[in-house]
């Protein structure tokens, strides 16, 4: 964490509804899902382990457009079926859960303005919109994970960075857009939604921690 969450000046509202393949997604008020990026965020070292390698995850930083990463949130591993939206670990804001008596659907993670957003999962692209309302450029993302239906939003993605269009199939690991700073939104980050069923918020740092593994 960069800075501890109630330090920084933010709104909320969740949408008031649910959407469906082609929808553009409106929260229908002023009120974001977002977070205030503070001015000071410096890039976090990195703390050698005898088996890590900073060199290499400097590089692979790099090669995405990734300026603030860290491995204190997580640690992405390539190999894997279901991973996060990033190729390397990147600092959090704002976590799933309460707050100012709203409830935010999702996590904030900042990288830095126009790092790569990858797709956590093999599926098919369901919303692909850049007037998504108060989520800005959109993306969701329809997986089959253990038989089930599951769903992922990407929001506030840059302007003119989308890679895919709805009913696109998607990869695991695929380039869908950059991280911007669109829609209801003060400062570049990426809110990242996890929808059970396609349409039910869950937590998404517990789920892509069980389920980003291989």
């Amino acid at each position: 964490m960069t800075t501890p969450a109630e330090a920084l000046p933010h709104e909320h509202a969740a949408p008031d509804t649910v959407a469906v393949a082609g929808d553009v997604v409106d929260s229908g008020s002023d009120e974001i899902q977002a977070y205030v990026a503070p001015s000071q965020v410096q890039n976090i070292d990195i703390a050698r382990t005898e088996n890590y390698s900073v060199a290499s995850l400097v590089d692979l930083a790099g090669t995405v457009g990734i300026t603030n990463f860290s491995d204190s949130v997580f640690t992405n591993n390539q190999e894997c079926a279901i991973q996060w939206p990033y190729a390397v670990g990147v600092p959090m804001t704002y976590g799933y859960g309460m707050r100012e008596g709203g409830m935010h659907q999702g996590i904030d993670l900042i990288p830095g303005a126009g790092a790569q957003i990858q797709a956590i999962a093999d599926g098919v692209v369901r919303i692909a919109t850049d007037d998504g309302g108060a989520y800005g450029v959109t993306i969701v993302i329809d997986h089959v994970v253990g038989g089930e239906l599951v769903s992922s939003r990407y929001a506030h993605m840059e302007y003119d960075s989308r890679q895919v269009e709805v009913g696109d199939t998607v990869s695991v690991g695929q380039y869908i857009g950059r991280t911007g700073n669109s829609g209801r939104s003060f400062g570049a980050h990426l809110h990242l939604e996890i929808l059970a069923n396609g349409t039910t918020a869950t937590d998404p740092l517990p789920w892509l921690r069980t389920n980003a593994t291989c």
